[in-house]
């Protein structure tokens, strides 16, 4: 009887420890994928001739099984507006590659942090030749209804004018009035 119980005991262990390895494993790219899916808010080196764009929200939607691949939309605020592009990504090691509606714009994204309130690093031209800074917070964990969340000590008035990055006119979405987008990493490519 002792012996059985022993065997028992070892069985469960076992098992134990077969099921705590294998039932929450989660793999560096999916784990990444997990993480930078959501609300972002901050530069993505966007430009309209030669005004740059105050800011850019960007939103990562998984699809399919997993995290490392899905769909997004891009709003990029000027002084007169907005602009929004739309895009898949897939997140394969480690790198985040995305494919926009105008094919002009694709990057990667790569050398990267991501945090709970945070997602910066380098986003590169297609061929990974030309990079710039990039810097994101997340939308939903630094703005409330007002603007920017006063938790952070701001507020939206104190922060921006009337002409704001955050206003709620729209240039176009992707019609022929739209004025011809670039990301400064993939114009400089062209020279």
């Amino acid at each position: 009887m002792k012996k059985i119980t022993q065997n028992y005991w070892m069985f469960a262990i076992m098992m134990a420890c077969t099921l705590s390895l294998t039932s929450c494993y989660m793999d560096e790219d999916e784990n990444v994928g997990y993480n930078v899916q959501g609300h972002w808010f901050g530069d993505m080196d966007m430009w309209i001739g030669e005004e740059k764009a105050r800011g850019s929200e960007i939103e990562f939607i998984p699809s399919g099984w997993g995290y490392t691949h899905g769909r997004g939309v891009e709003v990029d605020y000027y002084y007169r507006g907005s602009v929004t592009h739309r895009f898949n990504y897939e997140i394969r090691n480690g790198i985040v590659y995305m494919q926009f509606d105008d094919p002009e714009l694709d990057c990667l994204i790569r050398d990267y942090t991501v945090g709970y309130d945070y997602f910066r690093g380098y986003i590169a031209d297609i061929y990974g030749d030309n990079q710039a800074y990039f810097s994101l917070r997340s939308y939903d964990r630094y703005w409330d209804q007002y603007g920017y969340n006063s938790y952070y000590g701001y507020s939206r008035e104190e922060t921006m004018d009337t002409d704001s990055l955050w206003n709620d006119t729209i240039i176009a979405t992707r019609s022929a009035e739209t004025p011809k987008c670039y990301r400064g990493v993939n114009r400089r490519t062209e020279k």
